[in-house]
């Protein structure tokens, strides 16, 4: 009988050993875990000086940077999250410019006028067409056709401006708005150039 509280102690001491030994295995496991998680999650981001190096490849760096810093998503995004970032940046400004320019029509007196600001407003939903199919594009991971896109997207914006290089002035200074949204267009340029 001397024997069996000797088994017992000896059962507690293996309990003991494989908990202890579980233990460490399940830390280690978790903390394997961990590294792969913040590895995943560093290459989700793109590095400031990334962005920057980006940046310096657009129309207008300073803009693209306060342009895609403005927005939450971008500091977990990749590459393509950035293309849909600057998607949809370019589009909320286009569509703004859109609205803008489609209430001119009915305002302007000068019936020269009037006929420009009729052609941007066709002008800029033709670009908000454009940048739809731009966010297609990106969804399905085709970026030549993004590159494409964006480039028939630039068209609207700069047809615009150009209507208006000879007189009447355009007291609402519509081609600095047209500039805008060519410089917020080759941000999605640019990611382009680097997702090809």
């Amino acid at each position: 009988m001397m024997h069996i509280p000797f088994q017992r102690n000896s059962n507690r001491k293996r309990k003991a050993k494989m908990g202890s030994s579980s233990v460490i295995q399940l830390s280690s496991m978790l903390m394997v875990l961990l590294l792969v998680l913040l590895n995943i999650n560093g290459s989700l981001g793109i590095a400031s000086t990334e962005l920057q190096e980006l940046c310096s490849t657009t129309q207008d760096p300073g803009l693209c940077v306060q342009a895609l810093n403005s927005d939450p998503r971008t500091a977990a995004a990749d590459l393509k999250g950035l293309a849909q970032i600057s998607i949809d940046l370019a589009k909320a400004n286009a569509t703004d410019t859109a609205t803008f320019v489609a209430s001119l029509v009915g305002q302007a007196t000068d019936p020269e006028l009037k006929l420009r600001y009729q052609s941007c407003a066709t002008d800029f939903n033709s670009c908000i067409g454009s940048l739809d199919s731009c966010t297609k594009a990106v969804s399905s991971g085709d970026f030549s056709g993004l590159q494409s896109q964006s480039s028939a997207s630039l068209d609207g914006p700069v047809s615009c401006r150009d209507s208006f290089q000879g007189p009447p002035d355009d007291p609402a200074h519509v081609s600095d708005k047209c500039q805008i949204t060519e410089r917020l267009i080759s941000i999605i340029s640019a990611i382009a150039n680097r997702l090809i």
